[in-house]
């Protein structure tokens, strides 16, 4: 059994060969040097220190010799136990486009938490095109963004798909859609009333073929989408992920669209050579999503 004070203040008196030059190192009394020694050996049933009258120093039996190398030992590995304490948990920088932070991490972030109590996270929510130059840059681990980028120093993979379905804040479009048997004509919404979004140049140019002019209300930022979605009339486009929140928030129906835009695809964007202090994290970010 190791008592820390007993042990400490040993390897003192072995190290120094003086009673009190060990009372120094462990800043305690003599006195306390010579009980804490004697309670030692007590506990052990042996002596360890040779006490000589009128010797300068003193030495320790073939017992405490055996026991300093056990002590030291014990102090080496309560070393290696304090550093381990003390290292830095795993770590990861995750970053996700506006639409993809706000409706997939919310979940995919307390999983991880949950997988990785110690876990510490970075998130960042940008343009796509940002997110992969923060990727490229070392600032960010991963990214999840909406288009398939390219460069040398990425690996990219496409990890979901999503269709894009109307979102319409008006009753009357449930007859709409009904004599549409199953998709709505974008005739059936009012150019006028058009929410847009960027989601991207091949959404931009699916606008382009069916002549959607200017908007009249541009949203950047997907969390400002609620307020302008709760008026009358009013209506966007959007990935199926964000279908039943804006339901719930707007009250607005949700629709697929006939011969509506291109599906959205969500790609993990990482650097081509991992870091040793986050891999363990990206294997489980990677377990999560393909149990999904």
């Amino acid at each position: 059994m190791f008592v820390v004070e007993e042990v400490e203040t040993f390897l003192a008196i072995a190290r120094s060969g003086s009673l009190a030059q060990a009372a120094r190192i462990v800043h305690t009394s003599q006195s306390t040097v010579s009980y804490r020694l004697e309670r030692l050996e007590k506990r052990l049933g042996r002596r360890l220190v040779l006490r000589a009258r009128g010797a300068k120093g003193i030495g320790l039996t073939v017992a405490g010799e055996r026991y300093r190398e056990l002590a030291e030992q014990w102090e080496r590995l309560v070393g290696e136990a304090a550093r381990i304490r003390e290292a830095p948990d795993a770590a990861l920088a995750m970053g996700g486009a506006d639409a993809i932070s706000i409706y997939v991490f919310d979940s995919l972030v307390g999983e991880l938490r949950t997988r990785l109590p110690q876990l510490r996270l970075t998130l960042e929510s940008g343009r796509s095109t940002a997110l992969c130059d923060r990727v490229v840059a070392g600032h960010l681990d991963v990214a999840f963004v909406f288009y398939e980028p390219v460069h040398t120093d990425l690996r990219v993979r496409p990890l979901a798909r999503y269709p894009m379905l109307a979102a319409v804040n008006s009753p009357s479009i449930d007859d709409e859609y009904r004599e549409a048997a199953g998709a709505l004509p974008l005739s059936a919404l009012s150019r006028s009333n058009e929410i847009y979004l960027p989601w991207g140049p091949d959404y931009d140019l699916w606008r382009e073929r069916n002549l959607l002019r200017e908007p009249v209300h541009t949203v950047t930022m997907v969390h400002t989408l609620p307020p302008l979605l709760r008026t009358p009339d009013c209506w966007t486009v959007t990935p199926s992920f964000m279908a039943d929140d804006l339901k719930a928030r707007t009250g607005c129906r949700v629709l697929p669209l006939r011969d509506g835009p291109p599906d959205r695809t969500i790609y993990w964007v990482e650097h081509k050579r991992r870091r040793a202090d986050n891999a363990t994290a990206l294997r489980a970010l990677e377990d999560l999503l393909a149990r999904r």
